[in-house]
């Protein structure tokens, strides 16, 4: 270094060296019109195409992980979903909540209900419920297994398994997750098919993209966002959609009929408002996160969900799972200290 120069503190050499050489380098606007470039491959028409990422947002028993089955199968397959034309790509769906014996039932439930005889080669399931899982280790896997299986579609069931420690309601400790989906969509051009939790409260009022936990950056951040809502109608849900490269998507409304949500001709504008007055707490709502959740939440992991999808007090809640407790619908095993359901919920 040349006398009088100044100093370069080298405690800050990695952060002016460049972390990612792989950048591409800027380009002439004249250049970038002429250049070739190859449309992205469909896969729901208007809807979604590769290496993009596509968000379910939903609340509470709006049967999201049926909706994204359904999606996978039909993907998978090459069949319509909900009225759209598909294109058949392998699909991987990513299975960190239901035990394997439940996957399967729904999975060939809903293949049957779909008239799909068999689709081998086309789908992937990866079960990792009960598994430790480090994001890092996960990214680097995944990539892996979607270059040598020549993987289109992930799904991730449920996502929030992929922030440990960290709180899905808070935009910053989302970050993380969407720098990593980032990575996957960009080194290997596949699809990432998400679900992500509304705010608690109802939420006829405010606008779809602002509905999801998490505030307006997972919203945002997607390419194709999806929610569902409560309608008037019991069991219905209006469907609404953000797209970024497509012209926009009419809302419409589709209701459960075990084991697809299917489309009808109700109209979406007919969201369910508030009740008036104080609402009521059923303890069937904090038996249908448990039942989804099976030997998954310990206590505070428990209250902690039912406070951000019911809008309950911490107090109600400890309430309400005394209650199914001594009714003897519920028991926290010793073993794993995980509560547990006794018997099945019917119609989750």
């Amino acid at each position: 270094m040349e006398s009088g120069s100044p100093k370069v503190n080298e405690r800050i050499l990695p952060i002016l060296t460049p972390q990612f050489p792989d950048w591409p380098e800027p380009v002439d606007c004249a250049e970038f019109e002429n250049e070739t470039i190859e449309k992205p491959n469909p896969l729901v028409q208007n809807l979604l195409d590769a290496g993009s990422r596509m968000i379910f947002g939903g609340g509470s028993k709006t049967y999201k992980t049926w909706a994204l089955g359904d999606m996978a199968i039909a993907i998978s397959s090459g069949v319509p979903w909900w009225g759209f034309p598909t294109f058949q790509a392998h699909c991987m769906y990513i299975n960190f909540e239901l035990k394997r014996f439940y996957m399967q039932k729904r999975f060939r439930a809903i293949r049957k209900a779909k008239g799909v005889s068999s689709i081998p080669g086309q789908l992937t399931v990866w079960n990792l419920r009960g598994y430790e899982i480090t994001l890092v280790f996960f990214v680097q896997t995944l990539i892996k297994m979607i270059r040598d299986k020549g993987i289109s579609v992930v799904f991730i069931d449920p996502f929030y398994k992929l922030l440990g420690d960290k709180d899905e309601r808070i935009s910053a400790d989302l970050n993380q997750i969407l720098v990593a989906f980032d990575e996957i969509n960009r080194v290997t051009d596949a699809t990432v098919i998400f679900a992500a939790h509304f705010t608690k409260g109802n939420q006829a009022g405010k606008e779809h993209i602002d509905r999801i936990s998490g505030g307006g950056s997972i919203g945002r951040d997607a390419d194709s966002l999806m929610t569902l809502t409560n309608h008037e109608e019991p069991h219905a849900f209006a469907v609404e959609f953000t797209v970024r490269d497509f012209p926009p998507i009419e809302s419409f409304v589709v209701k459960w009929e075990h084991p697809l949500l299917v489309r009808t001709d109700l109209d979406p504008g007919k969201l369910k408002t508030a009740p008036r007055g104080r609402p009521a707490c059923d303890p069937q709502d904090l038996f249908r996160i448990i039942s989804d959740n099976d030997d998954l939440f310990a206590t505070k992991e428990l209250t902690e969900r039912a406070i951000d999808e019911l809008g309950w007090s911490k107090r109600t809640v400890l309430n309400k799972l005394h209650v199914l407790k001594t009714s003897k619908r519920v028991w926290l095993s010793a073993a794993t200290e995980k509560w547990n359901v006794r018997g099945g919920l019917n119609g989750a």
